[in-house]
């Protein structure tokens, strides 16, 4: 995974400024495919039993969505409209994606109840809190208020909001886990790819709304990077997880 991040990042660096864009957005969409199809797998060979089957289905759903808007994205730049709407049907995608990852979040901290440090808890929600904070406020006290309608505001300020649900439970199970590696990296690895995620979201979030779009492509390295370490979660979910409990149930008949 980390070979691929850097590969990645190292190739968009080296091309010329005018396909950088286009590189990145392709090494996205690929990226987004792989981790999509790694999550139907699962979900084919796993089914829906038990707090992992459970779990999985809601990532899987999550990453198909953000999958589909992020295609949507690189489809309107192929065809000359770099920049999309500020309200597109591309939030609709986006925004039910961070439904079904939420979810997701919520089985795993679920599970976890009883390793889960409280005081770790309010510690790290303290912090996603004032984060989210200081991103809305630079949100309403930007240009882009003043040139643009309330549903569009509304919207930009759904996101940094929506990371909140993300990054917190994220950060929880990364830390409440981080002892147990080996029997959860899966999780660990999900955990880190959508706290990587929502953290760069609202970075996106805010160089969008200043209209510094030729930046985007740095973000959306971000979002590569989170795809592939998704793609290994679900690939060590595959390989070790499944195939394990595939056997003992087969032992056990």
């Amino acid at each position: 995974m980390v070979m691929a991040i850097i590969a990645i990042n190292f190739t968009t660096l080296s091309l010329e400024s005018h396909i950088r864009h286009y590189f990145v957005l392709l090494a996205l969409n690929i990226t987004a495919a792989i981790a999509s199809t790694l999550g139907i797998i699962s979900i084919i060979r796993y089914g829906l039993y038990g707090v992992h089957g459970k779990s999985y289905l809601f990532l899987t759903l999550g990453i198909i969505c953000w999958f589909l808007a992020d295609f949507i994205v690189t489809y309107y730049y192929v065809m000359g409209d770099e920049e999309l709407e500020v309200v597109s049907i591309v939030d609709g995608f986006w925004f039910i994606g961070y439904v079904f990852l939420s979810v997701h979040l919520f089985f795993i901290i679920k599970h976890l109840e009883r390793k889960i440090n409280y005081r770790i808890v309010i510690i790290i929600s303290i912090l996603t809190i004032l984060f989210v904070i200081y991103n809305v406020i630079t949100i309403l006290f930007s240009e882009f208020i003043l040139d643009t309608n309330f549903i569009s505001v509304l919207i930009s300020l759904l996101y940094p909001i929506l990371d909140l649900i993300l990054i917190a439970p994220s950060a929880i199970i990364l830390v409440c886990l981080r002892k147990d590696y080996q029997q959860s990296i899966p999780w660990i690895l999900s955990s880190l790819s959508l706290f990587i995620n929502a953290t760069a979201d609202d970075g996106y979030v805010i160089d969008f709304i200043n209209g510094n779009s030729q930046n985007l492509w740095v973000w959306e390295l971000f979002y590569v990077a989170d795809f592939i370490i998704m793609s290994g979660a679900l690939f060590w979910y595959n390989k070790f997880h499944i195939s394990h409990h595939q056997n003992n149930m087969y032992l056990n008949k």
